[in-house]
């Protein structure tokens, strides 16, 4: 019975400790471009608006991130595509242990990613086609945080910059006109070098951040895509939701997933030579 007290003993401080800390998160997910291209020339434009879960857990927060992607198929079966993206976000609550301790954490990250794969229809279904995209990404991350301990403020900062590997194998499904859904599992290596910092070595032990330099960041991210056609309007709607799952034993803090809705426009170069043509 004692073992028993002792255990949820040590599994209410756990959970107390954990509320009280607040992690320093040094990778977010990104909106993954999953196109439908069909044949050569066919070119997607496409922008969103994402927000991860993570910040419905406490109260003033925000989280905002902007991404605009293109695709364009320069064969009938290979493909490339550049995506860019930003982020900003704020998370105000306690950032450690210490009730004394608070701090308003501020997030920033921008990327630039490109891409090669190749698309094809499955054999056994018109309807189903499946692609393979692999690529890089270069970009930063940046925390800033009002860091406040009895009453004292200082302005601590965490920049580094942030290199993505990526391999996106998925399926797309086409049942009826008008709509499509589609199947990611990405997975992605993350690299952490050139780290500005004035924290001191017992925060960044604290924060786990003191370990980012030594060896890659391994994550499975798979997504699950929805996009809906109109009849009347050139644009579709799609949203995207998907979840971060880290595939090493080392942990680093990380958001658990992002939601995404956006705006999707298809274009060919046959159509737009057609409607040259007319004028």
């Amino acid at each position: 019975m004692k073992k028993i007290k002792f255990i949820f003993l040590l599994f209410f401080i756990s959970e107390f400790m954990y509320s009280c800390y607040s992690p320093r998160y040094v990778y977010s997910p990104s909106v993954q471009n999953i196109p439908l291209l069909n044949k050569k020339n066919e070119l997607e434009f496409s922008a969103y608006y994402s927000g991860s879960p993570n910040f419905l857990k406490e109260k003033n927060n925000s989280n905002n991130a902007f991404d605009i992607q293109a695709a364009w198929a320069f064969s009938n079966h290979f493909a490339v595509m550049i995506n860019e993206g930003y982020g900003k976000e704020k998370n105000n609550s306690n950032d450690s242990y210490f009730a004394n301790d608070s701090s308003l954490l501020s997030y920033k990250k921008n990327f630039i990613e490109m891409g090669i794969g190749y698309f094809t229809l499955a054999k056994y279904n018109a309807k189903m086609q499946f692609q393979l995209f692999g690529g890089a990404a270069f970009g930063s991350s940046k925390i800033t945080d009002d860091f406040i301990s009895n009453n004292i403020y200082t302005a601590k900062y965490h920049n580094s910059r942030v290199t993505k590997i990526f391999l996106q194998p998925a399926i797309i499904y086409s049942p009826v006109n008008n709509f499509t859904t589609a199947l990611s599992s990405r997975f992605t290596e993350i690299i952490f070098t050139h780290i500005h910092t004035n924290y001191t070595a017992t925060e960044l032990d604290n924060y786990i951040l003191d370990s980012l330099t030594v060896s890659p960041v391994f994550f499975w991210e798979p997504a699950m895509s929805y996009t809906f056609g109109f009849k009347k309007i050139p644009v579709k709607l799609r949203i995207q939701g998907s979840i971060t799952v880290l595939l090493n034993h080392r942990f680093i803090e990380h958001k658990t997933g992002i939601a995404s809705i956006g705006i999707v426009a298809d274009i060919s170069k046959k159509k737009i030579k057609n409607q040259s043509t007319k004028n």
